[in-house]
């Protein structure tokens, strides 16, 4: 998905026509640089998963027409969302800010498979 891709995807989910948020467009490139570098943790859980190679460094897109960097499957489930909330705070609407947040948090965690992992238990029964 590019930049541009995913920015008509955050608009389509808002209440306005998409017209209404032209002048939003400008500040795509920004706000997906920073849904990358919120969301490495994740995107190196998916990788982990898949077992593809980690990011070490947060990745940066230069242009609209950018691929967004991270696997496809998780940045079209959580990406618009975390868009949507950036134009509604640009907006200055507090309320729809925080109900696209709470979207895009629902979608991270509906998005990141689990991490098996062993757990090592620090309390021994009987003193022990």
């Amino acid at each position: 998905m590019t930049v541009n891709e995913c920015y008509e995807q955050a608009v389509s989910l808002l209440p306005e026509k998409p017209e209404e948020n032209v002048d939003m467009e400008r500040f795509a490139l920004t706000w997906c640089n920073l849904l990358l570098a919120e969301n490495l943790v994740y995107e190196n859980i998916c990788r982990r998963a898949k077992s593809l190679p980690e990011i070490e460094e947060i990745p940066k897109v230069f242009s609209k027409e950018e691929e967004i960097p991270f696997c496809d499957e998780f940045v079209r489930r959580v990406f618009p969302y975390g868009m949507a909330r950036f134009v509604f705070r640009e907006n200055d609407d507090i309320a729809g800010s925080y109900e696209f947040y709470q979207l895009y948090l629902n979608a991270i965690s509906e998005a990141t498979p689990l991490e098996v992992s062993e757990v090592e238990d620090i309390y021994r029964m009987g003193g022990e």
